[in-house]
């Protein structure tokens, strides 16, 4: 199994470099995106290690976030033909199972996306039919232009049309090389994805499942294959003990995506090492 990880990170470069450690079994590639925010540099020996020369400054909500999902997509499928699944995860993630089980899934055959048409259970309609602009909003100044365009065009009830069937998920995804392919064929194209999606908020999460969506590879997908836990005030919450135990005695999840097998869960951080050393004693 040739296995192409596509990784985003902008942090947290010592887990980094244990996630890698963690997946690398002489057969994977991996690609980096490193936010151009990041002053320092990532530095890994492996020969199996690439950073991609695009940078992209990801706000949280903006479209550069699908911007580097794709430069990532198309270093990696032009840096290597052989590839049999293209894997999306963040610099923060780590397996929570042994190698086998990430085989086993993968040999399903089967594309790891969680996908659902609108209406969906919290991803109100208004990120798609407002417009939305570029922009740090977790850094909000109430005189930047682009909020004061999108607070008056809200105003005055400005709809856009939404031009497909649209389809919703969350990020992460494990892709074939035959689903990657017609992605990166389709936007290559003449195609109304890009053009509407670079107006929406949280693009990334339905940009990849519209185009899927709207495909034969629809029928094929099944829930993606990261756990995350949302329910904190501030999520995704950092992994702790109580996930290890829960963790322990849970390998099938089921939610509005369908039934769920994790491999990775997110997120850790540099200070994460007694948590891994946990995993990896009791859940590898």
């Amino acid at each position: 199994m040739n296995i192409s990880y596509l990784i985003l990170a902008h942090n947290n470069f010592a887990h980094l470099t244990r996630l890698i450690d963690a997946l690398d079994d002489g057969c994977s590639r991996f690609y980096i995106h490193l936010d151009k925010k990041v002053k320092e540099d990532y530095i890994n020996s492996k020969d199996e290690v690439f950073i991609i020369p695009e940078r992209f400054d990801i706000s949280w909500g903006g479209y550069k976030m699908v911007e580097a999902t794709l430069a990532l997509m198309r270093y990696a499928y032009n840096h290597r033909s052989t590839t049999d699944y293209f894997i999306l995860i963040s610099g923060c993630d780590y397996p929570i199972r042994p190698r086998k089980f990430l085989y086993n899934q993968l040999n399903l055959g089967k594309e790891f996306i969680d996908i659902s048409p609108m209406p969906a259970p919290y991803k109100p309609i208004e990120r798609f039919n407002k417009y939305y602009f570029e922009y740090d909003r977790r850094r909000l100044k109430f005189y930047n232009p682009k909020f004061l365009v999108e607070v008056l065009l809200k105003k005055i009830n400005i709809k856009r049309k939404i031009p497909f069937t649209l389809y919703v998920g969350t990020q992460w995804f494990a892709l074939t090389h035959d689903c990657l392919e017609y992605i990166l064929y389709t936007l290559a194209g003449k195609n109304p994805y890009e053009k509407f999606f670079r107006h929406s908020l949280v693009p990334d999460e339905a940009f990849f499942q519209t185009i899927i969506g709207n495909s034969k590879f629809r029928d094929n997908t099944v829930a993606n294959l990261t756990y995350t836990d949302w329910q904190v005030p501030v999520p995704p919450a950092r992994i702790i003990d109580k996930h290890i135990d829960f963790l322990k005695t849970n390998i099938k999840f089921d939610d509005e995506y369908g039934q769920r097998f994790p491999y990775f869960a997110r997120k850790f951080d540099d200070d994460s090492t007694e948590i891994l050393q946990r995993i990896r004693n009791e859940l590898w």
